[in-house]
């Protein structure tokens, strides 16, 4: 496709931030005018295999200059999203002070810190000399963010080499999450290792409340899609959906707080169950075999799947006892100090509480959605108790 330089022009689409519900950034977009006059993008033209990198990079020029140009025309002070690939770097490995985005930034006066570089590439290789570019632009104060994260096998190799401050995640895998959550959870995992490591979470592409609000209950300070706001031929007078990002702020505070509510009402009505059986059948230490008192304390609970003993190191002191089942499973000597649900029963031990109930996950064999209930009888002997979610 050839398009004539008037016709080319840079749209700004407006990334959103969590905690100040404002602006943060505009990621640089192109766009064209068509023979009709209309405003069309030129994602097709960059994705298509039959575009050469020599045009994608000439038409990709023009575009970020005219954007920089504007960025400090309108005297903006946000963040300014640039998508860089890979493979454009390599003439400068040897004499990085003379990438275009950092003269152009010279030349309008825009601080390199309100840059921030996308790594666009899918393919990553380690190449040094990539590094040594990348590196620079980080030197010079620009943020590095890393777009379609999750997408590729190849991810934690360029987190680990590029180290970014941002990574944007997939748009497809957030689509997904209204429908499965399988991509919910691997959301979570991904915004949870984030975190972990100090980098910031970008969720792009968002299309739905729904969608909105599962990204705003994974973590995640950054949110950008045709939902908040559509790009824009101009920085002034953004148009910003407020009424959405707040309306998902509130949602998931509500279901933070009722599935707190909930799992706190269960927690205390377990422990007056159980309150009251040990005080009406003490629990014996030195008891060989506490199965069948598992058993008789299976009766006093409702709506629990299974209940069993571990010593403070994780070792199941009895076999699984499930209620309503003549069968037990026997796992005795299975060691879970390796599940999160040990971790937190520990824990609150540690902080002088006797119970706590873990929060949701998917049971490993059924699937289901399950609470670990923890009640510590002793300083040894943690009773567990697994209960399915409604």
């Amino acid at each position: 496709m050839n398009f004539s330089p008037e016709k080319i022009i840079a749209y700004f689409q407006p990334i959103l931030s969590a905690d100040s519900k404002t602006v943060y950034s505009y990621e640089i977009l192109g766009r064209y005018i068509d023979d009709n006059g209309e405003v069309q993008s030129l994602g097709n033209f960059f994705n298509d295999e039959n575009t050469t990198n020599e045009d994608a990079l000439r038409i990709d020029r023009f575009i970020r200059k005219e954007a920089m140009r504007k960025y400090a025309e309108e005297k903006r002070n946000e963040y300014l999203f640039i998508n860089i690939r890979l493979a454009w770097l390599m003439q400068f490995a040897d004499k990085p002070e003379e990438m275009l985005t950092l003269q152009w930034a010279k030349e309008f006066g825009i601080p390199a810190n309100k840059l921030v570089i996308e790594i666009t590439e899918e393919e990553f290789f380690a190449n040094d000399t990539y590094i040594r570019t990348i590196v620079h632009y980080k030197n010079v104060g620009c943020r590095i963010a890393l777009d379609d994260y999750g997408k590729k096998a190849s991810d934690i190799e360029r987190l680990a080499k590029l180290k970014p401050d941002i990574i944007k995640i997939n748009m497809d895998y957030i689509h997904r999450s209204e429908n499965s959550y399988h991509y919910r959870e691997y959301l979570r995992s991904v915004a949870n290792f984030a975190e972990s490591v100090g980098i910031e979470v970008l969720y792009e592409g968002i299309e739905t409340q729904k969608q909105l609000d599962i990204c705003m209950s994974l973590k995640g300070r950054y949110y950008q899609g045709f939902l908040i706001a559509m790009p824009q031929p101009s920085m002034c007078n953004t148009v910003v959906n407020d009424s959405v990002f707040s309306a998902s702020i509130e949602n998931v505070y509500v279901v933070f707080q009722n599935e707190i509510n909930k799992t706190e009402v269960l927690r205390k009505s377990l422990d007056i169950q159980i309150d009251r059986f040990l005080e009406k059948n003490p629990f014996d230490d030195k008891a060989k075999d506490h199965d069948a008192y598992l058993v008789k304390l299976c009766r006093e609970l409702s709506n629990v799947q299974l209940v069993y003993l571990c010593d403070r190191r994780g070792n199941q002191l009895t076999s699984n006892i499930i209620p309503q089942s003549e069968g037990l499973e026997t796992y005795k000597n299975k060691n879970w100090v390796w599940r999160g649900y040990f971790y937190e029963a520990l824990k609150a031990v540690a902080a002088g509480q006797k119970s706590c109930i873990s929060s949701a996950y998917r049971d490993f064999t059924s699937k289901d959605t399950v609470h670990t209930y923890s009640y510590a009888i002793n300083d040894d002997v943690f009773l567990f108790v697994d209960i399915e979610t409604a």
